[in-house]
Formats: structure tokens, sequence, C-alpha cells
């Protein structure tokens, strides 16, 4: 396991400290699970973005009615 020193705000960091103690878990565990969400969410956004890249390959018409050529 790695350990990493994080710089917030202190109005971000208050505000994560009422929410992880709100649902009950250490601040850890919530910084652990945001961090992979947002992994999780920049993988899908590249997937995303290839497949509007394969679909704007494809359609000439799509390309030209967005202006993208």
């Amino acid at each position: 396991m790695t350990t990493i020193t994080v710089q917030l705000p202190d109005e971000v960091h208050a505000q994560l400290t009422a929410a992880a103690e709100g649902d009950g878990v250490a601040v850890n565990v919530a910084v652990v699970q945001a961090v992979q969400d947002w992994i999780h969410a920049s993988g899908q956004r590249a997937r995303e973005r290839a497949r509007m890249r394969e679909v704007l390959a494809e359609d000439p018409l799509l390309r030209e009615l967005l202006g993208d050529d």
C-alpha cells in the first residue's frame, strides 16, 4: 500500500470529514472510494471519446452537420 500526502482547502477538508462521518466511514475510506470512482469515470469518458471518434470517422454527413470538417 502506498501513502500519499494531499493538500486540500480547509473547506473541502471540512466537507470531506463531515460526509465521511455522515456515512460512518473513515476519511481515508471516503478518499479511496472517491479516487476509485474518478478512475472509473475517467476510463468511461475515454471509451466514450473513442467511440465518438469512430462514429465521426464513419459518417461524413454527421461530421458536416457538426462542423467537424
